[in-house]
């Protein structure tokens, strides 16, 4: 790790989730590994890459999976990471969207980390006004937009208080290496009986499957379905609805109360369960690319992004690979941080007359998509889904 980034670099002491000291030292096999800081796409030579210590721990009292080292958000947000795009990103947003019509009518209602806009397009659709935003990258409309370009703090919400009808987030708290302000924020922000709508990734049920989207530097800790609950009930959110899309994302309308519940919560033996899995999945991925990434055909795997950067982490030799696919035109023809692959576009690549290709489908919930897309380019394509 070079010197440059050990000052971003900080070793849990509590929990996030219920505060305890409590923690396990670390759960092997996954002890001092070494993970590539970034889950981008780069210019310049795998020599400038920082790999950070990455040991998974668990809350001994409430059974929090966690990193046991966090980045500092100042340096991974320097650079733009990218949206979800495709049909299921867009299902997505039109589910949120659906529950937040049922539940918001009028009045101002602010999006926590809105990216490149992708919700506040749908918003502004349907809403005449009071449409606003909190994000220092925020690359969305502006029209009919307030924005407010940084993050989202116990000054922001000073200066919000009681303004707000509704917030929203869509895949924003699963960023945070802490949970007490975000809460305690959108709380202070919110007027008497606002609503807080959140969507979070299915983390009790994809991290399992090894999605290596899960748990990263970005991701710092896994929340069962129960933690997810416990937070809102905490700081004085009363649940409303609980709505799933797909396997991809759980989405909770929560109401504000004067009336916070601090229950006790330990769901260590499920998080155990499924560290079991997620470890075996991981093994069974690197297995089933062994087996079949043959030296008769071009070898590609399809995600350049933390899908893909856990596969070599945990032992995978990248040498199986010609190079990586992916459909964010932020990272084609660059390299995949913490390897030597560089991304392509992949209509420059499946080219409807090869038949010298395998394409590894390492998306999870995106692979059925991603299937069809190369198979419109090229029918007799072999994809192997892992």
């Amino acid at each position: 790790m070079k010197e440059s980034i050990i000052q971003y670099i900080k070793k849990r002491t509590k929990c996030p989730l219920c505060l305890s000291t409590n923690l396990s030292n670390g759960i092997e096999p996954h002890v001092n590994l070494k993970f590539p800081l970034l889950p981008v796409c780069v210019d310049n030579t795998k020599e400038e890459d920082n790999f950070v210590p990455f040991t998974i721990c668990l809350c001994e009292d409430c059974g929090l999976i966690m990193l046991k080292e966090v980045v500092d958000p100042e340096i991974l947000y320097k650079i733009f990471h990218s949206d979800g795009i495709g049909k299921v990103w867009d299902n997505h947003y039109n589910s949120l969207l659906n529950l937040i019509k049922e539940y918001h009518k009028s009045g101002r209602i602010l999006e926590i980390g809105a990216g490149q806009g992708k919700l506040i397009k749908k918003l502004l659709d349907n809403y005449i006004s009071g449409i606003e935003v909190i994000d220092p990258l925020y690359e969305g409309p502006k029209d009919g937009v307030v924005v407010y370009n940084k993050l989202f703090s116990k000054d922001s919400a000073e200066e919000f208080k009681g303004n707000f009808d509704s917030i929203v987030s869509s895949h924003t708290l699963e960023h945070f290496t802490e949970f007490k302000e975000y809460f305690e924020n959108s709380w202070k922000s919110l007027k008497p009986g606002g609503f807080l709508f959140t969507s979070i990734p299915n983390q009790e049920s994809n991290f399992a499957k090894g999605y290596g989207n899960q748990l990263n530097f970005e991701h710092p800790s896994i929340c069962t379905n129960v933690h997810w609950f416990y937070l809102h009930y905490k700081y004085g959110f009363v649940i409303r609805k609980v709505s799933f899309y797909l396997d991809h994302s759980m989405q909770i309308v929560a109401q504000k109360t004067d009336n916070p519940i601090d229950y006790k919560v330990d769901v260590k033996g499920l998080s155990e369960k499924i560290l079991e899995q997620y470890t075996a999945s991981i093994k069974e991925r690197i297995n089933k690319i062994k087996q079949f990434a043959k030296s008769d055909k071009e070898n590609w795997i399809f995600g350049a992004s933390n899908f893909t950067q856990p596969l070599f982490v945990y032992g995978l030799n990248e040498d199986y690979f010609k190079g990586v696919l992916d459909n964010s035109p932020l990272k084609h023809n660059k390299r995949l941080y913490g390897t030597n692959l560089i991304c392509r576009k992949p209509e420059d690549v499946v080219l409807p007359e090869r038949r010298d290709l395998r394409i590894f489908l390492n998306l999870g919930q995106y692979n059925q998509e991603v299937f069809e897309q190369l198979k419109r380019l090229n029918p007799l394509l072999e994809c192997i889904f892992i």
